[in-house]
């Protein structure tokens, strides 16, 4: 039986070499290959206990914490304060650059997690997320928390606002992970419980379905009981 003989030229030859390189860079070099350590966002509306539960979170597993709204101070990425929504404006694009270049940096260190908590936390690219948790609360009570923080009235209703909306949990359905998405009610929860509830999740001793993201409807609930003037008018 006649081989059946297939020449390339050389410049077939350089060309199909450059391309398999091409693909080994792609998959080495892949966010999702390289990390060894899992990337953990917390995020919620002001008041849900973000940056107090993932410090928490700290006793628990070897990890590090990146709050991006001390991040953004640190590097001075605070283009101009709003004096009527009392906020800093930031640099986007930037404070996403320090992100990855920390990512990158902790990423060397025996990490089992990086934490990373913030109300915009939904700035971080979405292939350095494993998962995004965000913590809701009530608006009654966190209308509460916010006085107890100071807050004017007017920002106090814009967070609230946002909470009832559910805006924390939308910025991470846009983005279309294909990572869980998850919230936790933190209304009547000390931080003990909701950091123990993080825990079990990121340990698989609890089912996530319990708190797929969808289940928390402040906007249903404050209609039902015919209070929408209330936050809205």
């Amino acid at each position: 039986m006649n081989a059946l003989v297939i020449y390339f030229s050389s410049n077939e030859v350089h060309l199909r070499f450059f391309f398999i390189i091409r693909l080994l860079f792609l998959y080495f070099t892949d966010d999702s290959n390289y990390l060894n350590m899992k990337i953990l966002i917390v995020s919620g509306t002001p008041g849900t206990g973000k940056t107090t539960v993932s410090q928490n979170l700290l006793n628990n597993f070897k990890a590090k914490v990146i709050s991006l709204n001390e991040l953004a101070i640190s590097e001075k990425l605070i283009i101009k304060y709003d004096i009527d929504r009392e906020t800093s404006v930031i640099n986007e694009k930037k404070l996403v650059r320090h992100v990855i270049k920390l990512i990158e940096r902790y990423n060397k260190l025996d990490l089992e997690y990086l934490i990373i908590e913030s109300h915009f936390s939904d700035i971080v690219p979405s292939q350095y997320i494993d998962y995004a948790i965000i913590l809701r609360c009530d608006p009654d009570e966190l209308c509460i928390r916010l006085k107890e923080r100071g807050y004017k009235k007017e920002k106090i209703r814009e967070n609230v606002q946002s909470e009832i909306l559910g805006n924390s949990a939308n910025y991470f359905l846009n983005k279309q992970l294909n990572k869980p998405i998850l919230e936790i009610d933190t209304t009547n929860n000390s931080i003990d419980v909701i950091t123990k509830t993080i825990t079990k999740i990121l340990t698989g001793k609890v089912d996530v379905n319990e708190y797929v993201i969808g289940k928390i409807d402040w906007l249903e609930k404050i209609s039902q009981e015919d209070r929408l003037e209330q936050f809205f008018d």
